[in-house]
């Protein structure tokens, strides 16, 4: 076979390599956080595990690469039936593995079982980069051009199977048909190689190593090590800077992450394909890998306030053309410092790998560090600031101090040209071109869990998304009528679970119920904890004696305490489009809610106008009514009664305040007078059963599988 022909087609099938590791990737990770929680903990624990296997496998990869004789893609074709055999059955591993685990699963331990879960197949990804780059490096001989070649493949199919898996795979096959999609391509790619191994000429044995190729290399080894670590934290660094940004300005869609990574990854395969052409411009590689790492983060520093810019002008969504140009100036340092560190030879693929793995130990620092601590006590301006700063410093420490001062003087400028964009940045997110200056937010709570945001009317955002206004007041004609509904349908109600607290309103009301005797709020944010304790019609709830309030995964806790019953289950939750909002609509979940009820105990979510949410419910449970845009839902019949209803709402106090507005009782008891379908735009109103089943019984019910409304 002709050795074009031969690279041909070995890039053809690194292309659908990275394809099937995205899509593993996004599904994997969806997978795991729906067992062990979507916590910022969990999110960690779970993105720290598929690195480890990554570098693990790296290091395996570089070790087999040395063997002159070692069939290098044959071993690659093998890894790629692995991977693909793996990901038919992952799925099951995963469920059946977080059934007998989940319930004990805390902080480390969720690391450790997510590491195990993912370690086989990482471990064979991660071995294919060094493989194929030492099986190039054996006919070319040249270092920097191989991994560029080999990067820019596998990264733009990477960033293939991010963008078609969150905009067709997930929504139109649900996680199961999506894995069964991708483990094809792993047996294609597997195929491919090894019918088109038949024809492989003998490879020519590798150029010996010796001391004076050593010499040549314009780093040591030891040191590229430490920048090639470095390069690691910063990429992911900004990755996590982006994150934020992107999930705020579309309020937490789903498919943004992957559109966002896809973005991303496609910038880094441009700059690694790039990367050649600053090799054969000759001369020394240290200043000019300076350059490219301050450049790199000068672009990553300018996506997020150029993205709220164009937000305000034309649409957020320019915002990936950005990430991209980023992406592509990260994208050129990792060839360019593979090639200044590593000679052509038969190490050539073992110092790949560490230096592979030495950039994922960076990637995993970068995720742990600014995920998890950084982003909790610093705002997103000034963690851009200091991920600019610490890139300058990085770029003089690799030219020895010797950047020029114009240089210098021109980044000084870049940076501070951008302090006006970076003002009022989530206003510009959120209001977009209805976006008018002078406008500000009342309050802004940014901690790793997100942003809160509250504007002049006290609404209340999460990540960009409505959450509601602060408030308990109930009046004729509002929408807080649905948490005093429960006193319609049920004269015994004296232990409460809710979950998903937000501003407090609904907890407020709850724990002051005449009946109440304790209520369990589980909230992910800590956030809302400052937001709760700012506003005097809520701030009460904290010291309430009657509140246990627990910080974690609303899903997680239930598994952990199998035990628990309640009178009442309560998720004012989040939008049924919204990322993750499957998790808390699903049939699984669901389930999980009804196992959790006393005999008459009810259930009471937020469908936010969703048919399919709707379905759910009544696929669930026997006994179920809408309560404008809630679902209420029971073993046990449901019927409201009005007497009841007014007595215990005269007999309701908060901080000692009657909650029913002078005047308004007979109006907010009339409620019950206006029994008809809710629907968007008159929602009003509640309704019986049978007219659910005449309106929703067809509509098609949401799974932990098929992800409900999160992906088109």
């Amino acid at each position: 076979m002709p050795p074009r022909l031969h690279a041909a087609i070995l890039h053809g099938v690194f292309i659908l390599s990275g394809v099937s590791a995205l899509i593993y990737q996004l599904v994997w990770q969806r997978a795991l956080l729906t067992i062990y929680g979507s916590n910022v903990e969990s999110v960690a624990m779970v993105v720290a595990a598929f690195l480890a296997g990554l570098g693990i496998g790296s290091l395996l990869g570089g070790w087999v690469s040395k063997s002159a004789r070692a069939p290098l893609v044959l071993l690659f074709g093998l890894a790629e039936l692995g991977v693909g055999a793996y990901g038919l059955v992952s799925l099951r591993l995963f469920d059946a593995v977080g059934m007998a685990t989940s319930a004990q699963a805390h902080g480390l331990t969720t690391g450790v079982l997510a590491f195990l879960l993912v370690f086989l197949p990482t471990l064979l990804m991660g071995a294919t980069l060094p493989l194929l780059v030492a099986h190039q490096v054996r006919s070319t001989a040249h270092v920097g051009r191989s991994v560029s070649r080999l990067y820019f493949v596998n990264t733009l199919g990477a960033a293939l199977g991010a963008y078609i898996a969150a905009r067709w795979l997930l929504g139109g096959f649900g996680m199961g048909g999506t894995v069964r999609i991708a483990a094809c391509l792993n047996a294609a790619a597997a195929v491919i190689v090894l019918l088109a191994l038949r024809g492989t000429p003998q490879e020519a044995a590798p150029p010996a190593e010796d001391e004076e190729a050593l010499s040549k290399c314009e780093i040591p080894f030891r040191t590229a090590l430490v920048w090639s670590a470095l390069s690691g934290f910063l990429a992911l660094s900004w990755e996590i800077v982006w994150s934020r940004v992107f999930n705020f300005a579309s309020a937490s869609l789903a498919p943004v992450f992957g559109f966002m990574l896809g973005s991303y990854l496609l910038g880094l395969a441009i700059g690694s394909l790039l990367s050649p052409r600053l090799l054969k411009q000759g001369g020394e590689l240290r200043p000019r890998l300076a350059r490219w790492v301050l450049f790199s983060s000068i672009g990553g520093f300018f996506v997020a306030p150029l993205t709220a810019l164009a937000a305000t002008r034309l649409h957020w969504e320019w915002g990936y053309a950005l990430v991209i140009l980023a992406g592509a100036l990260i994208g050129l340092a990792f060839p360019l410092l593979c090639h200044a560190a590593i000679p052509p030879g038969k190490e050539t693929g073992s110092r790949l790998s560490r230096l592979y793995l030495a950039n994922i130990i960076g990637s995993g620092a970068g995720s742990l560090l600014t995920g998890f601590v950084f982003m909790e006590w610093l705002s997103l301006p000034v963690l851009s600031w200091l991920l600019l700063l610490g890139s300058w410093l990085w770029a003089e420490g690799i030219a020895r101090f010797r950047l020029s001062k114009k240089l210098r003087l021109q980044t000084a400028l870049f940076a501070l040209l951008a302090l006006s964009p970076f003002h009022s940045l989530y206003e510009r997110l959120q209001y977009k071109t209805e976006f008018k200056p002078g406008m500000s937010f009342t309050q802004a709570i940014e901690s790793r869990h997100g942003v809160i945001t509250v504007d002049t009317s006290g609404a209340v955002y999460g990540n960009g998304a409505y959450d509601g206004m602060i408030g308990t007041k109930l009046e004729a004609n509002g929408w807080l009528v649905r948490p005093y509904f429960l006193s319609a349908v049920r004269d015994r109600m004296e232990n409460v679970l809710v979950i998903g607290v937000a501003s407090g309103s609904w907890t407020q009301i709850l724990v002051n119920h005449p009946q109440v005797k304790k209520v369990t709020a589980i909230e992910l944010s800590h956030g809302y904890l400052d937001l709760i304790r700012s506003r005097p019609e809520v701030s009460s709830l904290l010291t309430n004696p009657k509140l246990e309030l627990v910080i974690d995964d609303g899903r997680r806790w239930l598994r952990q305490h199998p035990d628990a019953r309640f009178d009442a289950i309560v998720m004012n939750t989040t939008h049924h489009w919204r990322e993750f909002a499957s998790a808390l609509l699903s049939r699984e979940f669901l389930g999980e809610i009804k196992a959790h009820l006393t005999p008459e105990g009810i259930a009471f979510w937020n469908c936010t106008e969703s048919a399919r949410a709707a379905r759910t419910g009544m696929e669930v449970f026997p006994h179920t009514m809408m309560v404008m845009n809630h679902c209420l839902a029971s073993n046990a019949p449901l019927e409201p009664d009005g007497a009841r209803w007014r007595k215990i709402l005269a007999d309701y106090r908060i901080d000692g305040q009657p909650v029913v507005a002078a005047g308004q009782m007979d109006g907010v008891v009339g409620f019950l007078h206006r029994e008809a379908l809710p629907v968007p735009g008159d929602m009003w109103h509640w309704c019986r059963r049978p007219a659910m089943e005449a309106a929703w019984g067809q509509a098609r019910i949401i799974t932990d599988d098929n992800l409900g409304h999160e992906y088109p």
